[in-house]
């Protein structure tokens, strides 16, 4: 009787975490036939027919094919963020070495021009002005600093040491606050912590760029970001106010393109 009585509380508990669970029915999945569900009440409630052991069997067999589904999507997800992380982390690269490129250009002008102003002859006005834009106080001089961004991409696009790459951009943010990389290197942070599963440590970095850095090129992307987390974890209002300020603020680009589609997904 004590077996008996066991077992009949472990159906009735079973029971109950399934039919929390139950918004359409469910079948066995296992592929066993030896038992049968019948659904009954308006709530769709799982009535499991046959002996006690039947019944246990079939409601274990059928949340364990729940279990194995949900972890099959949950895979399938990863890997396709991780898809998606590479190739954006491969668009910064690219983006960084054009940056360094026209880096290298304004220096090489401002060096003719010293030496244009070392000769007799005045320099022209235009010569001058093109020698010494603006711009170029957007990107550092300081080589270490340089060097300290560039270890710390590298990890991730060269080495794929993820791990190591999470305290070299936390490293860099702290030696160089004022860098004109911070912004990047909040991104980089965000996603890194959001392909280790730390939802709350990206969402803190892409809340970071969205609301210090309004000029970042990687605002629109960490806005974007934003509203993909709210909506994994089942904020639908507030990955809608995300996906229309990408979709508001950033029109005719890629992360607009994609916040729409997300928005017409919710």
């Amino acid at each position: 009787m004590k077996s008996v009585y066991k077992q009949a509380t472990l159906v009735m508990a079973v029971l109950v975490a399934l039919n929390a669970q139950a918004a359409a029915p469910v079948s066995d999945l296992s592929g066993d036939s030896g038992s049968a569900v019948v659904l009954s009440g308006n709530n769709g409630a799982i009535v499991p027919t046959g002996s006690l052991e039947d019944r246990v069997a079939l409601l274990e067999r059928t949340l364990n094919a729940r279990l194995r589904l949900q972890a099959e999507l949950q895979q399938q997800v990863d890997s396709l963020q991780g898809e998606v992380s590479e190739l954006r982390g491969q668009l910064e690269q690219q983006t960084y070495q054009m940056e360094q490129s026209q880096q290298r250009q304004r220096q090489l002008y401002q060096e003719l021009d010293k030496v244009a102003n070392s000769q007799p002859a005045a320099p022209s006005a235009a010569s001058t002005a093109a020698a010494t834009p603006a711009a170029a106080a957007n990107y550092s001089t300081n080589q270490d600093e340089n060097q300290a961004y560039d270890a710390a991409v590298n990890m991730v696009l060269k080495e794929k040491n993820y791990d190591k790459a999470i305290p070299a951009f936390e490293g860099f943010i702290k030696q160089f606050p004022n860098s004109s990389y911070v912004p990047n290197a909040h991104y980089w942070l965000g996603q890194l912590m959001f392909n280790k599963g730390d939802r709350s440590g990206a969402a803190a970095q892409f809340t970071t760029v969205a609301t210090k850095y309004s000029k970042s090129p990687k605002r629109a992307d960490a806005l974007l970001k934003l509203g993909m987390l709210a909506q994994l974890d089942g904020k639908k209002a507030e990955a809608k106010t995300f996906y229309e300020q990408v979709i508001k603020g950033y029109p005719n680009t890629s992360p607009a393109q994609l916040a729409k589609q997300s928005l017409s997904k919710l």
